[in-house]
């Protein structure tokens, strides 16, 4: 267009030139517009329902899992998600007579159309039943199931599962393992974030031995309709939840944002020394912790803080992260400077004998510390919203407490605190 101006000039077509200036803005003004109107516009996750042989599936749950994202498909079996931010998603499907159904999506710069195919249940409801007659032991699972889903912190309290009924617990007495799984979604009431969860579960695996539990499954919320007061606390309760989070950290990691927010990372360190090298070897920045081996010599064990995180997480282009474990670095500590361990955590959780005792200017002794643990020992990718493979870490520490009373929805988000108190030349 501009070319054609510029011709039309030359040519004598366009008498006035003072007249092509302005209209080159006009025209350039035009296009900008265009142009930001095409990255402004708003994604979907859009798509049908339907059976093994094609026909409609009418009023199945779709959902987007920790999102408030959740719609029934329609006559036709569609549905549609609208204004979906860019990131990875997994879309959740539950309907009575089908197997439930799940998804990963990623959306970058283009909606998303999914055509889903559910496949029909051969499994029949289950009646909880040892010989036609109730299990004695079931309100001893519930209580077990109750502890390590919804967990014990301050939000668990004011937790209600309100449909019990659902679950069938099933306990192996030699392996003393203790599964679960529910006949329809898990509800839970959450007075303490303001959130009803709608719980798909598709494993609940509890070994008593070790108390291991393992966890699998997708949840989707609702928001309480509370009083102003209600709102407050639910407001300040899902601030600190969320920041309390790794979701939190794995976003700042993301933003490249980590330090600033408060997060100090510090890797262990393990190696075997004598007596004598212990006495010339040692720091006042590090302490170590040792243990006698019986060839007389010493197992130190500390951390080191890591002040560049772009070392253990790799960037990999269109907001994706990659954690590949090494011989060096298999898993890593993280303080959260900016929140605290409660004293119920102190009483219920499992605190970290972290490993250091020299820690950055104005830090406090209570401050939140998890470790992080790649699951297979395989590269474990992170984007804002999940990791792949799917629980591909394990955690340990202030994490490991947290269960689903305090998770926050995906699309929750509040703007962190940036501080830079914390400088690389802090040891």
């Amino acid at each position: 267009m501009l070319q054609d101006l510029n011709n039309m000039r030359n040519s004598g077509t366009i008498k006035n030139v003072n007249m092509i200036k302005p209209l080159k803005y006009l025209i350039c003004l035009f296009l900008l517009i265009l142009k930001v109107n095409a990255i402004a516009q708003p994604l979907s996750i859009c798509g049908t329902v339907t059976d093994e042989n094609g026909h409609s599936v009418t009023g199945a749950t779709v959902f987007i899992t920790n999102s408030s994202h959740a719609a029934a498909s329609g006559n036709s079996g569609g549905f549609c998600f609208a204004d979906i931010p860019s990131g990875t998603y997994e879309i959740a499907v539950r309907m009575m007579g089908f197997e439930p159904y799940t998804q990963n999506v990623v959306v970058k710069t283009q909606s998303v159309i999914l055509n889903i195919r559910l496949k029909q249940s051969n499994t029949f409801l289950k009646a909880v039943t040892i010989n036609g007659k109730p299990d004695p032991n079931r309100d001893d699972y519930l209580r077990q199931f109750l502890k390590y889903f919804i967990g014990e912190t301050i939000n668990a309290k004011q937790c209600k599962l309100v449909n019990p009924q659902v679950l069938n617990f099933h306990y192996n007495r030699g392996t003393k393992v203790l599964k679960a799984d529910a006949d329809d979604f898990i509800v839970i009431e959450n007075k303490g974030l303001g959130y009803y969860i709608n719980y798909l579960l598709k494993d609940f695996e509890l070994d008593m031995n070790g108390h291991v539990c393992t966890i699998i499954g997708s949840p989707y919320f609702k928001e309480m309709a509370g009083t102003k007061e209600e709102q407050v606390k639910w407001a300040i309760n899902r601030r600190i939840a969320y920041l309390s989070s790794s979701r939190h950290f794995f976003r700042a990691v993301i933003d490249n944002t980590a330090k600033k927010e408060g997060y100090l990372i510090y890797q262990p360190v393990y190696d075997s020394v004598t007596i004598a090298e212990v006495t010339k070897r040692s720091k006042p920045d590090i302490l170590r912790y040792y243990q006698q081996l019986p060839t007389g010599n010493i197992v130190r064990r500390y951390a080191i803080r890591i002040h560049n995180i772009n070392s253990i997480f790799k960037d990999a282009g269109n907001g994706f992260k990659t954690l590949k474990p090494t011989n060096n670095i298999d898993g890593f500590f993280v303080l959260n400077t900016n929140e605290m361990q409660p004293p119920l955590f102190y009483r219920t959780g499992n605190p970290i004998d972290f490993p250091v005792i020299s820690l950055p200017k104005k830090i406090r002794n209570n401050m939140q510390v998890a470790n992080i643990m790649p699951r297979w020992g395989d590269t474990v990718m992170i984007d804002r919203n999940y990791e792949w493979p799917a629980r591909g870490f394990t955690y340990s520490g202030y994490w490991s407490w947290l269960k689903i009373a305090d998770l926050t929805p995906l699309d929750y988000f509040v703007e962190p605190i940036l501080d830079d108190k914390i400088t690389d030349d802090d040891q």
